[in-house]
């Protein structure tokens, strides 16, 4: 894709909204935590962050934690509901700066051109768990199918 700026950028949350407010990232560096809407240049690569990973155990003090590379999901720490459904935001890049190698961000709040619903049960084969994410998974829902 390069350094050009495509017309359109895409959102992944496990939430619904009618609009994209900035919010605290909690990323591994400095512009990976920046308050911003975070989005890439392809609906793959925000599908991770779409996808509805729950907290282990599911109160205010469990934890989550996964990993994301190439639209592939490694769940490291929680659970994902086999049913459940998360959405992809596809905004218009005219606000927003490229900050890496993919990641584009903007401090303004964003209406979507568009909201399209995911189902975790269309991307199962792109996700994988590790053994304790595992053991969790299969706790809360079952046998992975």
């Amino acid at each position: 894709m390069g350094d050009e700026k495509p017309q359109f950028l895409y959102h992944g949350s496990p939430y619904l909204f009618e609009k994209l407010i900035p919010q605290p990232a909690a990323g591994a560096s400095e512009k990976e935590s920046m308050l911003a809407i975070y989005t890439a240049g392809s609906i793959k690569e925000v599908i991770p962050f779409a996808l509805p990973i729950r907290w282990y155990p599911d109160n205010p003090d469990g934890r989550r934690d996964f990993r994301c590379e190439n639209g592939r999901t490694e769940l490291i720490y929680g659970t994902l509901d086999p049913d459940g459904i998360g959405y992809v935001y596809r905004v218009k890049s005219d606000c927003f700066e490229k900050i890496d190698g993919w990641q584009w961000v903007s401090e303004t709040e964003i209406v979507p051109e568009e909201i399209m619903e995911i189902r975790v049960g269309d991307y199962w084969d792109t996700i994988r768990f590790s053994e304790q994410a595992l053991r969790m998974q299969e706790e809360v829902w079952g046998k992975i199918r």
